[in-house]
């Protein structure tokens, strides 16, 4: 019997007062892939992230992950373990005012893991992401940038999610920073298996790394498919001139 797709959106319609932010988007995110969601500003991506990871109900249609319908809240850890975000900002998994190994200590309580035996796994995923174990005695101020996201991504990784949605996962960090971190995503995929969905309005980072590739527009989706013939050949004029207007003279690049 196959594996279930990681992720799917079915016929899914969101109305704010006033407005439509999405209108029966479909989508099929396969297992164990990077799969990218791209479009500009208000196109309603933000809005399709939120929906997936339960955060927004839908007004009509359904979310599926793994399988499981959403938002899923009976069994909070099977929950956890299931799908994590990776927020833009950094402030929304990491409290101002809590030390970042006190932030992440969390994860064993919601878990119900042992504080030793969650700090044994975070050596693994501290040397893994590239940081010191001295951060863990830091406040999120202290540290710079780079280091606040792969924090971030720590937290969502020691609960062992079979899919990650990373949220403009490279927004405000240096372009050799920002390399640096698609190539981190890259490999933890390699290692874990886990399904990564990009979120982001810059296509230097979606051609990158995607597999597959959704461009949305108004709500909608108005193309998808394998990332070198959405950006090679598309069909739709909306992401002709996405990709017509897309400044390319610092782009992303991966090292390595």
């Amino acid at each position: 019997m196959p594996d279930p797709l990681a992720i799917e959106v079915a016929g899914v319609t969101v109305d704010f007062t006033g407005m439509r932010a999405l209108d029966g988007v479909s989508l099929a995110v396969p297992t164990a892939g990077c799969f990218g969601i791209v479009g500009e500003s208000g196109s309603g991506k933000s809005t399709l992230l939120r929906t997936i990871l339960g955060l927004q109900g839908p007004t009509r249609g359904e979310v599926r992950i793994e399988g499981v319908l959403q938002p899923h809240r009976r069994d909070f850890r099977a929950q956890a373990r299931l799908v994590q975000p990776i927020f833009q900002d950094p402030a929304l998994s990491l409290s101002p005012r809590r030390r970042v190994g006190q932030s992440l200590d969390e994860v064993g309580e919601a878990l119900g893991e042992p504080r030793d035996a969650l700090r044994a796994r975070l050596g693994g995923v501290f040397e893994r992401l590239g940081l010191q174990m001295p951060v863990l005695d830091r406040y999120p101020h202290q540290i710079s940038g780079g280091q606040a996201r792969r924090v971030a991504i720590a937290r969502a990784l020691l609960f062992q999610p079979r899919v990650l949605i990373a949220d403009e996962p490279t927004a405000g960090l240096d372009v050799s920073v920002q390399g640096d971190l698609l190539n981190l995503l890259q490999e933890i995929r390699a290692a874990t298996g886990v399904t990564l969905l990009i979120v982001s309005h810059n296509l230097a980072v979606i051609r990158l790394i995607a597999d597959r590739v959704a461009v949305m527009q108004g709500g909608h989706i108005v193309e998808e498919g394998d990332s070198r013939s959405v950006f090679d050949a598309p069909r739709s004029d909306y992401t002709r001139t996405l990709i017509a207007s897309w400044p390319r003279g610092q782009p992303v690049e991966a090292t390595g």
